[in-house]
């Protein structure tokens, strides 16, 4: 049975509150949360890298070295079009080649260009302002 990272991610976005409403909590602000593991308050790309390292690995259901849009997207609720939104514009920005599949050095490219574009003071850390402002779709 598959069981994703981003379940109990949106768990913890989903259980904040009853039903979903438009005055839901941000799934940006539960990821970013997520990737600030130590909560310093920010992020650094050696944090992003190892945490969207193990979560491909999880995610590449079938194994094949590359995640297609449907294993990137597995188990987001529809009622979190949010989240499905996200990680769908993330896919994207991450399949370089255009190939429909985001294989591992694609992820952590986006990764770095994620920090790059994110982290405005460059100080190696992104906080939660630099990365809601940088995943703002």
């Amino acid at each position: 049975m598959k069981t994703y990272l981003l379940l109990a991610i949106l768990a913890v976005a989903t259980t904040a509150g009853p039903a979903l409403s438009q005055s839901a909590p941000d799934f940006r602000a539960a990821y970013f949360n997520r990737l600030d593991q130590k909560k310093t308050g920010g992020f650094t790309l050696q944090d992003l890298q190892r945490i969207s390292a193990k979560e491909f690995k999880r995610i590449d259901d079938n194994k094949d070295g590359g995640l297609s849009l449907d294993e990137y997207t597995y188990g987001i609720p529809s009622s979190r079009q949010d989240a499905v939104d996200f990680f769908t514009a993330r896919f994207q920005k991450s399949d370089y080649n255009d190939d429909a599949k985001v294989d591992f050095n694609e992820d952590q490219a986006y990764c770095i260009d994620l920090v790059t574009l994110a982290d405005g003071n460059k100080d190696g850390i992104v906080t939660k302002e630099e990365f809601l402002a940088a995943t703002a779709q």
